[in-house]
């Protein structure tokens, strides 16, 4: 009488398919855009530093000069011309310091969006025809996630 071997084989997997290779997918995408975005960032930041850096410079040998005058100054209308043109570096330094950091603000706006814009057009993560009515619903749930998760006040 001939035994009959059961032979047990490992369980076959089914090979992924391309639906659940692309959702598999979409954390290091979006790893890819956090990074992308924090780039952006970064280097708006850096440039933002540099125009403080450089406001600090000028406003300490303005002032530095202004008080050598004003060591050697004795008549009051040096004075008032010292006090004069402290004012208007003042004025036009701070004109000139906000026009700067709101040009950087808008670089660093359009690098995020050219960035964000290579990854969709190549892609990426997000849906390049979300409506409107999908954004407000998407914040709206996040909106209603933190505020469930808040700390409370301390008293």
């Amino acid at each position: 009488m001939a035994t009959r071997r059961s032979t047990k084989t490992a369980p076959t997997v089914p090979a992924p398919t391309d639906a659940l290779n692309a959702a598999l997918d979409v954390p290091r995408q979006q790893m890819a855009l956090a990074a992308e975005g924090a780039c952006s960032m970064f280097h708006g930041f850096e440039a933002i530093r540099h125009i403080q850096e450089k406001a600090a410079h000028e406003a300490l040998t303005h002032y530095s000069n202004a008080a050598q005058r004003l060591k050697e100054a004795s008549d009051p209308a040096q004075l008032l011309e010292i006090q004069a043109d402290l004012m208007r570096f003042d004025v036009d330094g701070a004109t000139r310091y906000w026009q700067q950091i709101g040009a950087v603000a808008v670089d660093m706006q359009n690098e995020l969006i050219s960035r964000f814009g290579h990854l969709v057009n190549d892609g990426g993560v997000l849906p390049a025809g979300a409506s409107a009515d999908e954004v407000h619903a998407l914040a709206s749930n996040w909106m209603t996630f933190f505020k469930g998760n808040a700390r409370p006040e301390a008293s």
